[in-house]
């Protein structure tokens, strides 16, 4: 395998485990669940508003359930005066919204009638769920980005993986060592069929016999 495919192989495997890891993760907070991220829960006691928000009621149950508050369930909140600050709502229980299919919506505490630090009253029959609607609401959308974000990285991990298999498949790894044993043994074949060329011969230097100086008498 071509060294450039492996590397986007594993390239592209790293980048599409993160992007389905970060749409699973995303996915999971895109969607309320009350049971685990209320503020307080029960059928009865008293409650210390946190803070500035709007702060929903929930129940576990199919959509006619709200109706029935006020008839067969009964669920009130007070005041330290004694007035009733719960407002039943039950428009925003559809199949395709945020909140777990579980659960359903059915009011909210007044916003106008409490603020962050007032003690509040419950008293119910059913189980109920308060939630910080606004900070639910800021932890869905976060889970719509994160996930919406990690289908994008997965689609260019996987485009990444399908360029490093075409290049796998289609380029071959060329061996170094056998083309250096090829060129040698061509240029070992070369150099034994030269010719062998007559070297010059050496001329030497011509040497001169001394001839004795003969001294003649007189």
């Amino acid at each position: 395998m071509h060294t450039a495919g492996k590397v986007l192989l594993i390239i592209g495997g790293i980048i599409t485990a993160l992007g389905i890891v970060m749409t699973v993760g995303g996915a999971a907070s895109a969607e309320l669940n009350p049971e685990s991220e209320n503020v307080w829960e029960g059928t009865s006691g008293d409650f210390t508003i946190p803070d500035d928000d709007i702060y929903g009621v929930y129940i576990k149950g199919s959509s006619s359930e709200c109706e029935q508050i006020g008839s067969s369930t009964s669920i009130s909140i007070t005041n330290t005066a004694g007035d009733e600050i719960f407002e039943k709502s039950c428009e925003f229980n559809e199949d395709d919204d945020y909140l777990n299919d579980d659960f359903q919506r059915v009011g909210s505490i007044e916003y106008w009638s409490t603020n962050a630090g007032d003690k509040v009253t419950i008293t119910s029959n059913v189980k109920i769920y308060i939630v910080g609607d606004i900070d639910a609401l800021g932890d869905v959308a976060g889970g719509f980005i994160a996930a919406a974000g990690g289908i994008l990285i997965a689609i260019c991990g996987g485009v990444i993986l399908l360029i490093g298999l075409i290049l796998a498949l289609t380029l071959k790894t060329k061996d170094p060592v056998m083309m250096q044993q090829g060129q040698m043994m061509g240029g070992q074949m070369m150099v034994g069929q030269m010719p062998m060329q007559h070297m010059p011969a050496q001329q030497m230097p011509a040497q001169t016999t001394a001839q004795p100086y003969e001294f003649q008498q007189k």
